[in-house]
């Protein structure tokens, strides 16, 4: 009975350890497309409320088109290895802040 309760055990860890390595992966994916999909909302509901003129907007949406084209080269080869996740990653953080630079900065109020 203990030998049973212990093959069950280690069954049990073997593929809870192999369903979260797949959850994660899976979780990186969307993670980036999310992203991506909320930078764009925030670009479109800063011109909407005034935060941003059309001019840096559409240079965000510019930068925006930029690292979407890197994403498709570096998705040539069929995959993303966690390098290049890590390099998009980095990308959508500075667009980030440039976002929030920008719609901070009162361009409109000022001229």
């Amino acid at each position: 009975m203990k030998r049973l309760m212990f093959a069950v055990m280690v069954a049990v860890m073997l593929f809870g350890t192999a369903a979260v390595g797949y959850a994660e992966r899976g979780y990186d994916r969307g993670e980036i497309r999310s992203r991506i999909h909320d930078a764009r909302g925030r670009i479109e509901r800063g011109i909407e409320n005034g935060s941003l003129t059309r001019h840096e907007a559409r240079r965000l949406s510019g930068e925006l088109d930029r690292i979407l084209r890197r994403i498709d080269r570096m998705k040539e080869d069929g995959h993303l290895t966690p390098r290049e996740r890590d390099i998009i990653s980095r990308d959508l953080d500075r667009l980030d802040r440039q976002i929030t630079r920008e719609k901070r900065d009162d361009y409109r109020r000022r001229y």
